[in-house]
């Protein structure tokens, strides 16, 4: 009995280490993920003030071509969008943290929305897009507010499954989080929640495999995602750099008549319209 014992116990520790090891590698995963990220919602800042830029001087050209007109239409219907997922964002994060909505409850680190830095929230929302409730989050008050934030967040954060009220086990708590997106959790937060699911060490063992199986498979869809999120950055650097290497001969357009400039401006700026659209569209791709 007591070699059955001693065997379990060896089971229980080799099962928590290749829990951990598979934990610190998912954790990676998730900080790569999110510095990506963080570098597309630069880049896209970036393409912003320039896509602004182009609009001035484009709209202090006299005479210009009614597709012009129709062009820059759809870019500014593209910059509201993208401002209006950024103004959802902040107001759905403030709503969250004034109505008490913690999506880490139950996790020992008390990872959460509350705990996230607004750009790094910002970022991956933009990544992987959001979606309004219809109703404005900051209209709502109490036990409405905190479910508008916290369908927000399930929106957001794919595969994120968060229950009011919560009062999950630790573990149950990280596999519901563990999705396409999920969450940086510690090595130290999911060792409590396997411990508190199970104090047998055949049955922990079992648990804590089974569990590094499912970090295993978030990890990869992080991994997956990322090379995504890079190649959509990539796109919109290419596009970007291109056009900021014309900003002064841009700016050298504004206050002219379209009807005086030479044939090969003429060109040059039905070019750039062309492509302040596409870098517009750029904007608001999401992963999906």
């Amino acid at each position: 009995m007591e070699e059955y014992k001693m065997f379990n116990s060896s089971l229980k520790k080799e099962a928590l280490r290749i829990h951990e090891e598979t934990l610190d590698k998912y954790n990676k995963s998730f900080e790569k993920m999110g510095k990506s990220c963080e570098q597309l919602y630069a880049v896209r800042g970036k393409s912003v003030e320039l896509i602004q830029v182009i609009q001035r001087v484009v709209n202090s050209i006299a005479n210009t071509p009614k597709e012009f007109d129709t062009e820059l239409g759809k870019i500014s219907r593209e910059l509201s969008e993208f401002n209006e997922t950024e103004e959802y964002v902040k107001e759905a994060y403030n709503a969250s943290i004034k109505a008490g909505v913690d999506i880490g409850i139950g996790l020992g680190a008390g990872l959460g929305a509350a705990s996230m830095v607004p750009t790094a929230l910002m970022s991956i929302a933009t990544t992987f897009g959001t979606a309004s409730t219809g109703t404005a989050i900051s209209a709502l008050s109490g036990a409405a507010a905190k479910k508008a934030a916290i369908a927000w967040i399930g929106r957001t954060f794919a595969g994120v499954a968060v229950k009011e009220g919560a009062g999950m086990a630790a573990g149950q708590a990280f596999l519901a989080l563990a999705g396409p997106i999920g969450w940086g959790i510690t090595a130290a937060s999911t060792g409590i929640s396997l411990i508190s699911l199970t104090s047998k060490n055949k049955e922990l063992a079992d648990n804590a495999v089974e569990e590094a199986k499912k970090i295993e498979e978030a990890r990869e869809s992080l991994d997956e995602n990322t090379e995504k999120v890079n190649a959509l950055k990539a796109r919109t650097d290419l596009l970007f750099n291109d056009m900021n290497k014309q900003r002064n001969k841009i700016i050298g357009f504004m206050n002219l008549d379209y009807l005086s400039i030479e044939d090969k401006d003429k060109v040059f700026l039905g070019t750039l319209v062309n492509n302040t659209l596409s870098l517009s569209v750029l904007l608001n791709e999401s992963i999906g």
